[in-house]
C-alpha cells in the first residue's frame, strides 16, 4: 500500500471514530518562530476542490512565538475565548502549540475538577524542574480562561507537536544560553524533555473529553537542529513528538516521511496529506478500502 493510501485510510479510520469536520471553523495554530503564514499552503488545498472549505472558517491568528508553556497556552486561550460563545473549533496546530493545547485541556480538567493545586503540588514532587511551569500557571488571575476556550473544542488534531521538546532545546538554554536563540518556549521544551510523560501523563490521555489525534513523522537528513541525528523531522525527534499511549479520545498516526516544517511549502505534499488526513470524505473511505 503507498504511503498516501496508507495515510488516508489511517486518517479515515480515525475520522470514522471522531465524525467528519463539517460545521467547525477551524483554527490553525503555528509553532515556534512562525506565524498564520505557515499555514498559506494548507489554506490553499483545504478552499480548492474537493474540501471547497469556506475561507471565512479558517482561522489563522499570528501570536507571539517564543514565550513559556504557560504563556503560549494563554494566549491561545485568550484568543479561542475572544471568537463568538457558540464556536465549535476544530484545532490544527503545529510544533510548540500542539504542546499548548494539549496543555490546554489538561489543566482545564483540573480547573474544572478543582483540583489544580493538588495536581501541581504533584508535578513539582515527581520533578522539581516544573517548579517554573507551576508558579507561573498558579499566578494566573483567571483560570476559567481555560475551561471556556475548551468549551468551545470539538477536536484537535497535533501536528509534530513538541510535546517532548525539541533538539538541543537544553543545549541552547543551557548554563551559558546561546544569544538570540534561547527563549521561553526552548526553556520550556528543555523541561518538558524529562518531564513529558508527568504532565501529559497515561491518567491524562484516559480523562481526555475532547478527541485528540496526535499526527507524528520523521524523515532522514532534514534541516534543522536534529540534522543527522535518526528518527526526527528535523526538529524533534520521534520520542518528543509522540506519548506512545492510546485512549477513547486519543490516538497516534504516522502522517509520512515529512520534514517538521514541509507543509509551509507542500514540500513532499506534506499540506496536501494533512489536509487528506483531517477532511477525509466518505468516498475516500471507500477507496482506501
Amino acid at each position: 500500500m503507498s504511503t498516501l493510501k496508507r495515510i488516508a485510510l489511517v486518517g479515515s479510520l480515525l475520522l470514522a471514530l471522531f465524525s467528519l469536520v463539517a460545521t467547525s471553523q477551524i483554527l490553525l495554530l503555528h509553532g515556534w518562530l512562525g506565524d498564520s503564514s505557515n499555514w498559506n499552503e494548507c489554506e490553499r488545498v483545504m478552499t480548492a476542490a474537493p474540501y471547497n472549505i469556506d475561507p471565512e472558517q479558517i482561522l489563522t491568528p499570528s501570536l507571539p512565538n517564543n514565550v513559556s508553556l504557560v504563556g503560549w497556552t494563554v494566549n491561545i486561550a485568550d484568543y479561542i475565548d475572544s471568537l463568538s460563545k457558540d464556536a465549535k473549533l476544530t484545532v490544527i496546530a503545529h510544533s510548540f502549540s500542539g504542546t499548548s493545547i494539549l496543555f490546554l485541556l489538561v489543566v482545564a480538567r483540573h480547573v474544572k475538577q478543582g483540583n489544580l493545586a493538588q495536581w501541581t503540588v504533584g508535578l513539582t514532587k515527581k520533578d522539581q524542574d516544573l517548579s517554573s511551569i507551576v508558579n507561573e500557571l498558579l499566578s494566573l488571575p483567571d483560570m476559567g480562561l481555560f475551561v471556556r476556550a475548551v468549551g468551545k473544542l470539538e477536536r484537535v488534531f497535533l501536528y509534530h507537536p513538541a510535546l517532548g521538546g525539541g533538539c538541543f532545546a537544553c543545549s541552547a538554554c543551557g548554563e551559558v544560553p546561546v544569544p538570540l536563540l534561547c527563549d521561553d518556549s526552548l526553556r520550556d521544551m528543555c523541561i518538558l524533555g524529562t518531564a513529558k510523560s508527568i504532565i501529559f501523563s497515561a491518567d491524562e490521555v484516559a480523562s481526555l473529553k475532547v478527541p485528540v489525534v496526535d499526527i507524528y513523522g520523521t524523515h532522514a537528513w532534514c534541516l534543522g537542529p536534529c540534522l543527522g541525528a535518526s528518527d526526527t523531522d528535523g526538529s524533534v525527534p520521534i520520542s518528543g513528538q509522540r506519548l506512545f499511549l492510546s485512549g477513547k479520545n486519543y490516538h497516534e498516526m504516522d502522517g509520512g516521511a515529512v520534514c517538521h516544517a514541509d507543509f509551509i511549502i507542500n514540500l513532499r505534499h506534506a499540506a496536501e496529506d494533512l489536509v487528506k488526513i483531517i477532511f477525509a470524505k466518505k468516498e475516500d473511505r471507500a477507496t482506501a478500502r
